[in-house]
């Protein structure tokens, strides 16, 4: 089985990676609307600098497609891929609307293709252990949840949803993945760090659920944590019989070309998505850990919490 991307960004690398450690075969080519970049990408890393996105989709040989473009374009390529018969792994967020997402899942269903998001942190073998004990009841009921980054970024990335796109989107999908849907969110907002004065580098949201659980997700593009135990990528979740912690700097390596790539749980997790997706959905027929019904519910969150930072008040959500 081999698989493209469309798409030869920074995250494709790590994507690519994974896909190396999986199998040497496995990765056939990719597509950049630079031509430049595709070659140089392909060059490095092997298989097809494709010309177009028509010729990697005609490609007998290719079975799946990551889709690891900006957000604005997802869903675009992944409906293009979709209707040319190949699986998808699309990158997270998944769209712009939450109604893309679920034209997505009526595409695929039809087709009975996988449209998998990568949502790749519950992949991570800590999360879903987590996971497999709450399930377990080994925690006793679950009554609150932390989702925590703290990572400093280039200053001049700052632009309006950015944090709430790009970071936020991480922490929500984990806590549906860990508590399911909350019943409302109220959310809060500074900039501290980024050029633009505009643009919120620190976000805490908070969700409330029907029956008195609390979680709460803070994101900061601001500063390092550089204390002796590091809330860098941290979640804790606190049961009335038991509490799991789990961060995610446990080992280092190297300098990081970005900030978090000399994470290896941060890398690993690539490697999880993708030997779930190929592996256990294409190879086995498995439903993802993390499904288009989740995606949709958090992009519906997300949008509940925009609309949270500007009305300044607690906002219900309708996952209708």
């Amino acid at each position: 089985m081999k698989m493209g991307i469309i798409g030869l960004g920074h995250v494709a690398e790590l994507h690519v990676q994974a896909l190396k450690q999986i199998g040497p075969d496995i990765f056939a080519g990719g597509w950049n609307r630079s031509s430049f970049r595709a070659e140089e990408f392909c060059a490095r890393f092997g298989g097809i600098a494709y010309a177009n996105i028509g010729d990697l989709l005609a490609d007998k040989e290719v079975a799946a497609v990551l889709v690891a473009t900006s957000t604005a374009s997802h869903f675009e390529f992944a409906k293009k891929a979709l209707e040319a018969g190949k699986h998808v792994l699309l990158e997270k967020p998944l769209c712009e609307r939450p109604a893309q997402i679920r034209e997505l899942a009526r595409i695929a269903d039809a087709k009975s293709l996988v449209c998998m998001p990568s949502h790749n942190y519950i992949y991570a073998e800590t999360m879903r252990r987590l996971h497999a004990h709450i399930e377990g009841g080994r925690l006793g009921k679950v009554v609150n949840f932390w989702a925590i980054y703290n990572k400093r970024h280039d200053a001049s990335i700052g632009a309006p949803d950015l944090t709430m796109r790009e970071l936020m989107i991480h922490h929500v999908y984990c806590m549906l993945f860990f508590l399911g849907r909350p019943a409302q969110v109220y959310a809060t907002g500074t900039s501290v760090h980024f050029e633009d004065a505009s643009a919120h580098d620190q976000l805490m949201i908070t969700a409330e659920y029907a029956d008195g659980k609390i979680a709460n997700l803070w994101g900061s593009f601001s500063a390092d944590d550089r204390s002796r135990e590091p809330w860098s990528c941290y979640f804790k979740i606190i049961g009335m019989e038991g509490t799991g912690v789990i961060p995610w700097d446990v080992t280092k390596f190297g300098e990081p070309e970005l900030p978090f790539w000399d994470d290896a749980t941060y890398w690993d997790s690539f490697l999880q998505v993708q030997t779930y997706f190929l592996n256990e959905c294409l190879g086995k027929g498995q439903q993802p850990l993390s499904n288009l019904d989740d995606a949709y519910d958090a992009a519906v969150i997300l949008d509940a919490a925009r609309q949270s930072l500007v009305d300044k008040r607690r906002i219900g959500i309708d996952f209708n």
